[in-house]
C-alpha cells in the first residue's frame, strides 16, 4: 500500500493557463471552476491588481488581475480573459488570465525550484512554486511556471480584499 501512495504523490495535476504569452499552472485541487463570461463590478479605491468583484451564484468574489499583479502590462484588445475561481487560504477568489489551456499530470521530479535572480520581490519569485519543462512540438522545451496561490497575496492584501468586498 505504501508504494501505491508514493506513486500517487509523484504526480501533481495542474491547470495550465496563459498570461502575456507565457505558460503558467496552478494545482487543480485549488481550482473550483472556470468562468468564461462574468461581469466585473468595480470597487472604488481598490488596488490596481483588483479590478472588482463578481457575483457567483449569490457570493461576492473578489477578482485578482494577474497581468497587473505581475506587472505584465495590459492585455491585447483581442484577448478574451477567463476567470479561474480558486480557494486561497480558505477564501474564494477569482484570478483573471488570458486563457486556460488544459490539465496536466506533472511528475514531481520534473518540477525545479525557481532560480535565484537577485531581489525576489522585484521578480515575483515569492509566488513561484517551481518551474517545469514542457516538451514542445518543434523539439524545443518551453517552461511552465507553477504558482503558489497561498503566497500570491500577503495577509494584509487578503484582509484588504475582504474589507473591499464586505
Amino acid at each position: 500500500m505504501a508504494a501505491a501512495d508514493s506513486s500517487f504523490q509523484a504526480l501533481q495535476q495542474v491547470l495550465c493557463f496563459a498570461l502575456a504569452g507565457e505558460a503558467y499552472a496552478l494545482p487543480i485541487l485549488k481550482v473550483r471552476e472556470i468562468q468564461a463570461q462574468a461581469t466585473i463590478t468595480r470597487i472604488p479605491k481598490a488596488p490596481s491588481y483588483m479590478p472588482g468583484v463578481i457575483n457567483l451564484r449569490g457570493a461576492i468574489v473578489p477578482i485578482l488581475e494577474l497581468r497587473q499583479r505581475f506587472a505584465l502590462g495590459e492585455a491585447p484588445e483581442d484577448t478574451r480573459p477567463v476567470i479561474i475561481i480558486v480557494e486561497v487560504q480558505g477564501r474564494t477568489l477569482g484570478i483573471r488570465v488570458d486563457s486556460v489551456s488544459d490539465v496536466l499530470d506533472l511528475d514531481a521530479s520534473a518540477i525545479r525550484p525557481a532560480p535565484e535572480l537577485g531581489t525576489q520581490t522585484a521578480l515575483g519569485r515569492e509566488f513561484i512554486a517551481g518551474l517545469a519543462s514542457l516538451p514542445g512540438a518543434t523539439g524545443s522545451d518551453s517552461m511552465l511556471i507553477l504558482l503558489d496561490l497561498d503566497r500570491l497575496l500577503s495577509d494584509g492584501e487578503l484582509l484588504a480584499l475582504e474589507a473591499a468586498t464586505a
